[in-house]
C-alpha cells in the first residue's frame, strides 16, 4: 500500500524556519505541541483545530479561514497554494517521543489525507504504518517514512499510524486535511 506521495519539492523550508520561529515567539506560543493556522473566522485562535478529531466543536472543513496574523507571510502563501486543504495545524513532536498509534478515519469510505510540510526535521524522525493492528506474538514489518525539509507530502492516514522522533531536537510539520475518494488513492 502507498502511503506517502511528494506533491513539491520547491518549498523555501529555511523560510519557512524562520517565519515560523518568529511567529510562535510574537504570540508567546513555545509551550505548545499543537498550534492551529487556520481557524473559522481567521480571529487567531491558536487553539481551536488541536486535539482529537471528535473533539472539535465543528467538523473539520470549517476551520479553513488561515488566521489573520499570519497574513502576508510565507506560511499563508502555502497555506492558500493547498487550497483543497482544511484544519491547518503546526506540530511540533519533541525529540525521543512518540504519538500513540492511531487512525484518521472518517466516517463512510473516503481515505484521510493530510498535507504534510516539514518545517524542521532530522534523519531520526519517521511517520510510521502499520498494515494491521498488532497483537502478542504476531510480527509485522512496519514502514518508515522520513519526510525532507523542502518537500511537502501527501500522506494517506486513515490504516493505523504513528510518529517517532529518535532524534534529540523537535521536529515541526504544517498539516492540513482533506478527504479523497478510495478510487484516487
Amino acid at each position: 500500500m502507498e502511503y506517502v506521495r511528494i506533491a513539491d519539492t520547491d518549498i523555501n523550508h529555511k523560510l519557512l524556519h524562520q517565519q515560523m520561529e518568529q511567529f510562535i515567539s510574537d504570540q508567546s506560543l513555545e509551550n505548545l505541541s499543537q498550534i492551529s493556522l487556520t481557524s473559522i473566522a481567521g480571529d487567531d485562535d491558536w487553539e481551536c483545530t488541536v486535539g482529537k478529531l471528535h473533539l472539535l466543536d465543528h467538523p473539520e472543513r470549517f476551520y479553513s479561514v488561515i488566521n489573520e496574523s499570519l497574513s502576508g507571510t510565507y506560511i499563508h502563501e502555502l497555506i492558500s497554494r493547498y487550497s483543497k486543504y482544511y484544519r491547518w495545524r503546526l506540530l511540533r513532536l519533541t525529540g525521543r517521543s512518540c504519538y500513540s498509534v492511531h487512525s484518521d478515519r472518517n466516517a463512510g469510505d473516503k481515505f484521510n489525507i493530510r498535507l504534510h510540510i516539514p518545517v524542521i526535521t532530522n534523519p531520526d524522525a519517521f511517520l510510521c504504518f502499520y498494515p494491521e493492528k498488532p497483537s502478542a506474538g504476531k510480527d509485522l514489518t512496519i514502514r518508515h517514512e522520513h519526510l525532507i525539509a523542502g518537500n511537502s507530502y501527501e500522506v494517506n492516514t486513515t490504516g493505523l499510524h504513528s510518529a517517532i522522533n529518535y532524534g534529540i531536537e523537535d521536529r515541526y510539520h504544517i498539516v492540513g486535511v482533506r478527504y479523497e475518494n478510495s478510487n484516487n488513492w
